[in-house]
């Protein structure tokens, strides 16, 4: 508001004010309503976006789906047990995607950990394992997934504090740079 202005209103009386203030809103009718409609189009476009992010998101998990009911995505536990190459022998869990057999994409470890970790014991010693060769080294060695105490798989959903353990036969896996 400029200095001329602010001494004029100083100088107005309640009535001019009051009157003023009408204007300005007469003013603000017709944008108020553009505005309005301007926010229902954007609920409109961004409802679309969230149909079609969900419709995407379906179709990735029952092509996973059908990828493992099709035996074309192996579990952990085959990677841990083969000696061929499912899975590149030298790749880091972080290079990799793991699925369970409903198409839901897990992460591997607890769920506030910076990496993917599988733990492994041999029922005495307990370590935590990053690369697909340490687990089929160790494997080979004898030693199984979990600790003493939770045998298993430790998995979670990304984005959240839900952790679960699961057998590694249900833990499937896939490239990173796969859909």
């Amino acid at each position: 508001m400029a200095m001329a202005e602010h001494t004029t209103l100083e100088q107005a009386s309640d009535d001019e004010l009051a009157r003023r203030v009408r204007e300005i809103m007469a003013e603000m009718a017709p944008l108020e309503e553009a505005l309005g409609r301007l926010r229902a189009q954007i609920q409109q476009v961004v409802s679309e976006q969230k149909k079609r992010e969900r419709s995407q998101h379906l179709k990735a998990r029952m092509q996973v789906r059908t990828t493992v009911a099709q035996g074309q995505m192996p579990t952990l536990q085959q990677v841990a047990e083969s000696s061929n190459d499912l899975v590149l022998p030298d790749a880091s869990l972080a290079g990799l995607r793991f699925f369970r057999d409903s198409g839901t994409e897990v992460g591997l470890g607890y769920a506030t950990a910076r990496e993917p970790t599988v733990w492994m014991t041999n029922g005495s010693s307990t370590a935590a394992v990053k690369t697909v060769a340490e687990i089929r080294s160790r494997y080979v060695e004898g030693w199984d997934f979990g600790t003493a105490a939770h045998p298993g798989v430790r998995i979670h959903v990304p984005n959240s504090r839900t952790e679960k353990i699961l057998q590694a036969s249900e833990v499937f896996i896939r490239p990173r740079d796969s859909v």
